[in-house]
């Protein structure tokens, strides 16, 4: 029924009746682009283990409860998951699930992750620590603050601690491949002409100013 009111409301549904159906649904393109936009999970399924179920998703997702009163499992959509999560408590109307998706399908995505080659191993970088990365090779030889490269990450709210684990998090994932360089007082540096000639990372762009590429996922792209 649910899959007949969306149907109506001009979305394409896939309708799924058993938890293995699902895994095969959420499993079935490649991990950087997800074959659908919105999953709407039903977890009264009967069988339905919801460990696999969080290492599977990988969209938004809008999951069906039983009631209000019932616990909703703690960490459901933190392995991999992107975007917005609901909850949906029955007993509910068509109307309240149509606009739910909407909600949902109209909010941004937030920037996925990149996957950094550093000496050639691949190295999973955070949206985060993308953006900081990105903001200190776009500026090469310029100190950079704290809330310079968290309001470049699109947290600028976050204190400057943030920022500190940040770098620490970079620096242990890259190694050598970047050096990242301490000023007291001020912030961080990346030094024109440090960096270990890796092929990795190259060149690098403030934000709106093209012209910096990295090596991300085994392609050169602008940063």
């Amino acid at each position: 029924m649910s899959a007949r009111y969306l149907r109506r409301d001009g979305l394409l549904v896939r309708p799924v009746t058993t938890p293995e159906q699902a895994l095969a649904e959420l499993t079935a393109g490649p991990d950087a682009v997800p074959a659908f936009d919105l999953t709407v999970l039903d977890l009264t399924m009967p069988g339905l283990d919801p460990r696999r179920i969080r290492r599977a998703l990988r969209t938004p997702v809008i999951f069906l409860v039983a009631g209000p009163q019932v616990p909703r499992p703690r960490g459901l959509a933190r392995a991999g998951a992107t975007g917005p999560r609901r909850w949906l408590a029955r007993p509910f109307g068509p109307r309240q699930l149509i606009a739910m998706v909407r909600d949902v399908l109209a909010e941004p995505a937030p920037r996925p992750g990149r996957c950094l080659l550093a000496d050639g191993e691949p190295v999973k970088l955070t949206p985060t620590e993308t953006a900081v990365l990105a903001s200190l090779l776009g500026q090469q030889g310029r100190v950079l603050s704290r809330r310079q490269l968290l309001a470049a990450a699109g947290r600028p709210a976050a204190g400057d601690r943030a920022a500190d684990v940040v770098i620490a998090q970079l620096r242990a994932k890259i190694g050598g491949a970047v050096s990242i360089r301490t000023v007291r007082g001020a912030g961080y540096a990346i030094d024109p002409g440090t960096n270990r000639d890796t092929g990795t990372v190259s060149g690098g762009q403030s934000p709106g100013r093209p012209g910096g590429r990295a090596t991300i996922s085994g392609a050169t792209v602008p940063i």
